[in-house]
């Protein structure tokens, strides 16, 4: 399988088909989980699989304190010549659940195979802190990775934003308003993996397409989007990034997306709506999986297509920056 923009519709990867059936529930709940519920089972399922024994363990972590009640986790790869590129990362979890600790396995793995040092930023959830919280943290974060990620063996010229599904959402959003304002450093790249761009309200087929057994479908992304957005303009820029009035001189940007995913419309539009703006785009579609299969605990070291897709964004990472 190679990963690229598909046309035709692929059915489901059967091994894939038959994890998602493990993991789901037996009978859909009569109302949505709390947040809480919903983080530790986002918690326990880093727990269940994989193993860290089965990680690059080689990778350095640390924890870091931002500022008081931002924090995160600097990821160094081994045996790489400082100063490194970094990228500020942004966990998905529908800006209500997820943490640096959901997805170390994936900052390890990516970390070691671009060659990249990863400041996997904490970001305040909600919707205990709504609307604009997470934005104003990404922003911070990458302004400290700015003034302060020279002193860890950082390149504080060539700093990269990236996430997936609702922390590419922030990234996306982070990189429009500095390339809009140019004050201050830049990313010289972005990293889209599956980005929530726009509100559900437009009604894109792969909302109907997708359902609950795709691990993620409308239902919750609309419970998601209630949580963060609450008495916010859906139509705003800053919280659905495709419908940016004009598209600002962006860095080169990858978008990754799944055809079994709810937001695969709006990630397709919003690769397009770059590359129409002139922006350099790398789209990757993987088009036999769904919504997470290169993050999620369970997936990214269990599928061949999830290891392709490593791969590819190592690669790309290591050309772009």
């Amino acid at each position: 399988m190679t990963l690229n923009v598909m046309t035709e519709r692929m059915p489901m990867d059967a091994e894939l088909r038959l994890y998602l059936d493990e993991i789901s529930a037996p009978a859909a709940p009569t109302a949505p989980p709390s947040p809480e519920v919903r983080r530790a089972l986002m918690l326990n399922a880093l727990k269940a699989r994989p193993s860290i024994t089965g990680l690059p363990n080689r990778v350095q972590v640390r924890e870091l304190t931002l500022r008081p009640g931002l924090g995160g986790r600097l990821y160094t790869p081994p045996d790489a010549a400082s100063p490194l590129p970094v990228l500020v990362y942004l966990h998905g979890g529908g800006w209500v659940v997820g943490s640096s600790a959901t997805h170390d396995p994936f900052c390890r793995l990516l970390s070691e195979a671009a060659g990249v040092m990863i400041l996997s930023v904490d970001y305040r959830l909600a919707p205990e802190e709504p609307y604009p919280a997470a934005i104003e943290d990404t922003l911070e974060a990458f302004s400290w990775a700015a003034a302060y990620a020279a002193e860890h063996g950082g390149n504080t010229q060539r700093l990269v934003l990236g996430g997936d599904s609702a922390g590419a959402n922030l990234a996306a959003v982070a990189t429009n308003r500095l390339c809009t304002t140019e004050e201050g450093p830049m990313p010289v790249a972005q990293l889209l993996l599956y980005p929530v761009t726009d509100h559900p309200s437009t009604g894109h087929a792969s909302y109907v397409e997708n359902g609950p057994e795709c691990g993620l479908d409308g239902n919750l992304m609309r419970w998601f989007w209630e949580a963060y957005a609450q008495n916010a303009d859906p139509a705003n820029a800053d919280l659905s990034p495709l419908r940016i009035p004009a598209v600002p001189a962006l860095p080169p940007t990858l978008v990754a997306t799944a055809e079994y995913d709810p937001l695969r419309d709006e990630g397709i539009a919003y690769a397009e709506k770059l590359r129409a703006a002139g922006v350099p785009v790398t789209h990757l579609h993987a088009p036999d999986m769904h919504h997470n299969f290169p993050v999620h605990p369970g997936t990214v070291m269990r599928f061949r297509q999830s290891a392709i897709a490593l791969d590819e964004f190592a690669l790309w990472l290591r050309r772009t920056v």
